[in-house]
């Protein structure tokens, strides 16, 4: 039931029917996921199980519950969420002639907390209104988690980062959790949703808004493109796409047009306005309301099966130096002297989030001296926030290969490997980076995520305690001399609690049985 052989036909049937992928440490979860649904099913082997998952839509739809990943919380990325509730919402009912409402759907919605921080974003912006202005739908793949969706009841875990007026202005206390008033409740509309399916209802047709956000890391990047397209036929036709703030320029496949808006990322679909404008190597084209498309100067041909260029050409160059929103466009280059590069002031703009602004710096230093290390481990933290992995390992390999204990550099490899899946290459960087300096509480923790998600309980119990005992004193040397790292002390101790706490339930559950 758990051979490679056996794998390989549940991998391809899950991946053909909603596109989930499990590879590398996934494949332990799966197989965990197979032999619990199989005793259930009453099924002899894995041949036996395999056809009654293909026959029967209620037991694949069981497993898909066992599979997906919940992790979420209120008011998550919240200058997303401010962007589009103060600019895009307001923008767009401006433009609308109709006294329809606007529609907004949160595709794959888990437990329901990011429909609900919309509407009580919006809520806050246009009160009592939000009940005929707008129309929320949410859906899920996952229908067990939808039930939990509905009933809106969050434990304190949901609130991570929320201000406490939010929480008592829309939610009741009882001894165990927090329960969302109707008024908020009542406003959405959850579905079962396969974004992968042939067709869709009329109601999860003709949105405005859609946010698949912190969802498409689960899927290769022809399912991603897939999907997108499938996400792009739901909107009407000025609509907006919000993916997740680490997942936008990974999404970016000329499907839709690329904008930045306020330093953020969105797609929107539809026709341009206005006229092409060259900036540098890119261009910036003004659309309708605000922002910017980023483009290249000459959009390639149209894609098979699209009626007008939706983004032309791919804009992932030009997205490495994406320009400032602005009234107006950014003046030329000055022909002034280029001051000298200089680490502090760049790594506070890296730590800013000002990308834009110092990838230049960083280019231009290392076009002088190549083997800068400070400007290479930089650089591979802009590139790997940019999910250009390839291209934030050579830079990182780049400071190791000097450096064999460059805690920075086996940090970065490490989080570029976890992203990839590589459970093994991930792990063995975070031990070295303890190895290298023990009070690496980061590492500590990336190596308890890993452990626990690969089921190794005791390796992450033990991992999440020397977070905690690290973190229980003075702030110790971690060994980062460059990196920003952004980890709020606060919320890594609150998971690490909580992550002891539920796997000492699974042990205790594991001792009953």
């Amino acid at each position: 039931m758990t051979s490679a052989a056996d794998l390989a036909a549940f991998k391809a049937l899950i991946r053909e029917r909603c596109g989930l992928l499990f590879e590398g440490d996934g494949e332990a979860k799966l197989a965990a996921a197979l032999r619990q649904r199989s005793a259930a099913a009453g099924t002899g082997s894995g041949a036996d199980y395999y056809a009654r998952l293909r026959a029967s839509e209620c037991e694949f739809q069981d497993l898909i519950n066992l599979l997906t990943v919940n992790e979420t919380y209120f008011y998550r990325e919240p200058d997303q969420i401010r962007l589009l509730a103060e600019r895009i919402v307001p923008r767009l009912l401006a433009q609308r002639s109709a006294a329809a409402p606007l529609r907004i759907l949160s595709a794959g919605c888990s437990s329901g907390e990011e429909p609900y921080t919309v509407v009580m974003a919006l809520h806050q912006r246009y009160g009592a209104a939000v009940t005929t202005r707008f129309a929320f739908h949410a859906g899920d793949i996952d229908s067990s988690v939808l039930t939990k969706a509905r009933a809106a009841r969050y434990s304190e875990f949901s609130f991570r980062g929320v201000p406490a007026a939010i929480r008592e202005r829309y939610f009741e206390r009882d001894e165990w959790a927090y329960t969302l008033k109707e008024e908020i409740r009542r406003c959405v509309d959850f579905h079962e949703l396969n974004l992968l399916a042939p067709q869709f209802p009329p109601q999860l047709q003709g949105f405005d808004v859609i946010l698949f956000r912190n969802v498409s890391i689960y899927f290769d990047a022809a399912t991603r493109q897939l999907i997108q397209r499938q996400l792009a036929s739901l909107l009407n036709p000025d609509g907006v796409l919000l993916t997740g703030t680490a997942e936008t320029l990974a999404n970016d496949f000329g499907v839709m047009t690329l904008v930045e808006e306020d330093g953020l990322f969105y797609f929107v679909k539809g026709q341009r306005v206005g006229q092409l404008r060259e900036c540098g190597s890119h261009a910036l084209l003004p659309l309708q309301g605000g922002g910017w498309e980023l483009t290249h100067p000459h959009p390639g041909p149209p894609l098979e099966g699209e009626g007008v260029v939706l983004g032309g050409a791919s804009t992932a160059t030009a997205a490495l130096h994406p320009a400032k929103p602005s009234q107006s466009l950014p003046p030329l280059a000055s022909t002034a002297a280029t001051p000298p590069f200089n680490l502090t002031a760049a790594i506070r703009l890296t730590r800013e989030k000002r990308y834009d602004e110092v990838l230049p710096q960083l280019e231009r230093r290392l076009g002088a001296d190549a083997h800068d290390s400070g400007a290479l481990l930089l650089q591979a933290h802009i590139l790997l926030n940019r999910m250009d992995f390839a291209a934030a390992e050579r830079a990182a390999a780049s400071v190791l290969e000097r450096d064999p204990w460059s805690v920075d550099a086996l940090l970065l490899l490490g989080q570029v490997a976890k992203w990839r899946n590589q459970a093994d290459a991930a792990i063995r960087h975070f031990k070295q980076a303890v190895y290298t300096r023990h009070e690496c509480w980061p590492a500590h923790y990336y190596l308890a995520d890993l452990h626990r998600m690969t089921n190794a309980q005791e390796p992450a119990r033990r991992e999440y305690r020397i977070v905690l005992q690290l973190l229980s004193g003075n702030a110790p040397d971690i060994g980062v001399r460059v990196v920003p790292l952004d980890l709020p002390v606060a919320e890594i101790r609150f998971l690490c609690e909580h992550q002891l706490a539920k796997l000492a339930g699974q042990q205790s559950a594991a001792t009953v049985r």
